[in-house]
């Protein structure tokens, strides 16, 4: 008689569940976890700003920082990271569906589209708008654009890992 261990290790989401609900819970997922690491990079540099000004910045004061970003560019740059992390990864995916690829492989492979998709975005934006068009305001450096292109890393590796299921089911 085998144990049912279901109760004992819940798993994020049931074998029931479809692949292509599968990939949107994962889409969905990564991409709120990037862009919050994208609001908390842009306020930390807004706040280095103002300290560097001589203007003392609190911890509750940078957590306010936070939260007014994420929220105030929620209804902007939300959508814009969604719906580019939506087209590149299901391209990746098609791109990668039959290939013999190990799993390392196509972890990095996602993070590194992840990565240089935000650049491209980022980039572009640049070109058309201007630097007084930026849509996140710590982009405008060098070390800001790698850092956000880092976010874009995040979320490409954490969409493959969530994506794939289980390590038996990876490639």
């Amino acid at each position: 008689m085998s144990a049912d261990y279901s109760a004992r290790f819940p798993r994020l989401w049931s074998e029931e569940l479809g692949d292509d609900m599968r990939w949107v819970i994962s889409l969905l997922v990564a991409v709120l976890i990037g862009y919050s690491l994208s609001i908390v990079i842009n306020a930390s540099v807004s706040a280095a700003t103002l300290v560097g000004f001589g203007i003392e910045v609190s911890l509750p004061d940078r957590l306010d920082m936070i939260a007014k970003e994420w929220v105030g560019l929620g209804t902007i740059y939300l959508p814009l990271y969604l719906v580019l992390h939506a087209i590149c990864f299901w391209l990746l995916g098609l791109v990668l569906r039959n290939r013999a690829v190990t799993t390392v492989v196509a972890r990095a492979t996602y993070a590194g589209i992840g990565a240089l998709s935000l650049i491209a975005f980022y980039l572009s934006f640049d070109a058309v708008m201007g630097s007084g068009g930026v849509v996140v305001a710590s982009t405008r450096t060098t070390a800001g654009l790698i850092a956000h292109a880092a976010t874009g890393a995040v979320s490409g590796l954490l969409f493959r890992l969530l994506s794939s299921g289980s390590a038996s089911q990876s490639d």
